[in-house]
């Protein structure tokens, strides 16, 4: 009951904010033409790092931030963006609910009319301890998201039984097509390998895959799986990821070769090689 009782008061401030007029000048802050606040871009290697938003007398209240959710597969090669406040006289994280949710000075503080943190009469500290208890610590959108990853975790750090030695190691490729991204909901085109272990000619057995994929925010990468679709590497920007071990070396620690179309295949066996040398494929 309490908790329907809180989604209705959510609700009809929601609509009583929508109705209400914000308009930040030079920093200034002002709703339906009263000055409550002022806000704040606190900036970091050139680009906003969070906005601070203050009372009339410039005593900090909290702030506001992007922030990263780190996938349970590919770590930071692959994050979630959602926003959140926090801070100052919030006493904890007050997640914004809502997907690709742009911050802007503005949007910050309608964000907060929204929830009730916020009014006419400036921030009320009173109400964010019940508001945070009632909201996720990540958006909906993103615990969906960590929820479908869940499902492939059981097959983290499995490896095919084998008997072969290290180094015969041979790659299957097939031809490059239009796909969906490892690390978004974009299209990428697309290279799927399939990687094996022992003679081509005679006995092996399949110990895994990878996945090359060009036209990425962050470039081109290449990533190796094991045989339960876990991905355990990856080789972008000359960076080598170990994901289990949480290694990453530079071009002068692994010399992988190159990702270009003539030398692919081989950097696929010389990553696969080095990830069965650590004991992860």
């Amino acid at each position: 009951m309490k908790k329907v009782q809180l989604i209705l008061v959510c609700l009809f401030i929601t609509a009583l904010a929508s109705a209400q007029k914000v308009k930040v000048k030079k920093g200034e802050v002002f709703i339906d033409k009263v000055k409550v606040a002022h806000i704040e871009k606190v900036k970091g290697d050139g680009s906003t790092k969070y906005y601070q938003i203050s009372d009339l007398e410039k005593k900090p209240l909290f702030k506001a931030q992007e922030m990263l959710q780190s996938s349970l597969l590919f770590g930071s090669d692959k994050t979630f963006p959602f926003r959140a406040y926090y801070g100052d006289q919030i006493a904890d994280t007050i997640v914004i609910n809502k997907k690709n949710y742009w911050l802007s000075e503005k949007r910050v503080i309608q964000y907060a009319l929204e929830i009730g943190i916020f009014s006419v009469n400036g921030f009320d500290p009173s109400k964010t301890k019940e508001i945070a208890s009632q909201t996720p610590k990540r958006p909906d959108w993103i615990l969906k998201r960590l929820d479908e990853e869940k499902e492939l975790l059981p097959g983290k750090g499995h490896k095919v039984e084998r008997k072969f030695n290290d180094t015969d190691i041979f790659v299957k490729s097939y031809a490059a097509k239009n796909a969906i991204s490892q690390l978004n909901k974009s299209m990428v085109n697309q290279m799927k390998f399939d990687i094996y272990q022992g003679d081509p000619e005679a006995d092996s057995i399949l110990i895994g895959h990878a996945i090359y994929e060009y036209g990425t925010i962050n470039g081109e990468y290449l990533f190796i799986f094991n045989t339960k679709k876990v991905p355990v590497g990856s080789y972008n920007k000359a960076t080598f990821k170990i994901y289990d071990l949480k290694q990453e070396q530079g071009l002068l620690d692994h010399g992988l070769g190159s990702l270009s179309s003539d030398k692919r295949n081989n950097t696929v066996r010389e990553m696969a090689i080095k990830l069965i040398q650590k004991e992860v494929l």
